[in-house]
């Protein structure tokens, strides 16, 4: 039988340990039935697996034992950032969900000059990285920045020193990864409609080339998906 798999946001560094997540814990009781004997998978997003026993559980909170440990060796090629312009929020959403499978490392909201939408909810997108981990099998979290324009993050030196963005005509991508093998790498996704002009000169500016997808003019949240798949599987 599949054994169901949980994160938890505190470090699992004992044999034996209490559950407090009260979410977690309703979950396991009401919608899994699980009973004291029951086994589950849990991790931190420190890139191990714990098979555990639960050997206590109640409305308050719950006990496991840790059965075997597993380290995950499943971390991608390349620790990629994804800086998506905004679009819709539930085209957000299913960026964030898919960028989690495939293994991104960081996504980025961005605001741009056509972005159509300035806020998105950030909390329920990070709680949509945090399942997508759990089912994909993945052993980290992605971290799922707060909204930032795109001129303060240019400026910004919290991304990898090699980046590009994604433009309709700029060079293939099969191309580029012919002569580039980047340990780390963040890509700009434009909105629907693209980048602007203004925005388009600023990434000239900065050094960071074009990137083509192909001869398809995608949507934006396709492009944001398929530059993953491309990068990362």
């Amino acid at each position: 039988m599949r054994l169901h798999r949980f994160y938890i946001d505190t470090p699992i560094s004992e044999d034996k340990f209490d559950i407090t997540d009260r979410d977690l814990v309703h979950q396991w009781r009401s919608v899994f039935r699980y009973n004291v004997g029951s086994r589950v998978i849990l991790f931190d997003g420190a890139g191990v697996d714990y098979l555990v026993m639960i050997t206590s559980l109640r409305s308050s909170g719950a006990s496991v034992g840790v059965v075997e440990k597993k380290n995950k060796n499943n971390k991608p090629k390349i620790d990629l950032w994804l800086c998506v312009g905004i679009t819709k929020k539930d085209n957000f959403e299913l960026v964030v969900q898919k960028a989690t499978e495939l293994g991104v490392s960081n996504v980025v909201p961005v605001l741009c000059e056509r972005s159509e939408k300035k806020n998105i909810n950030i909390e329920r997108s990070r709680k949509i990285a945090i399942e997508s981990s759990e089912q994909s099998g993945r052993g980290s979290i992605p971290a799922v920045h707060e909204v930032v324009d795109l001129g303060s993050l240019l400026k910004s030196e919290i991304l990898p020193e090699k980046k590009i963005f994604l433009q309709f005509g700029g060079q293939y991508i099969g191309d580029f990864l012919q002569t580039e093998k980047p340990n780390e790498l963040a890509v700009f996704v434009g909105p629907e409609g693209g980048f602007g002009d203004m925005e388009i000169k600023e990434f000239g500016e900065n050094n960071i080339p074009s990137i083509s997808l192909g001869l398809q003019i995608l949507r934006a949240e396709t492009a944001g998906i398929a530059v993953s798949s491309l990068l990362l599987l």
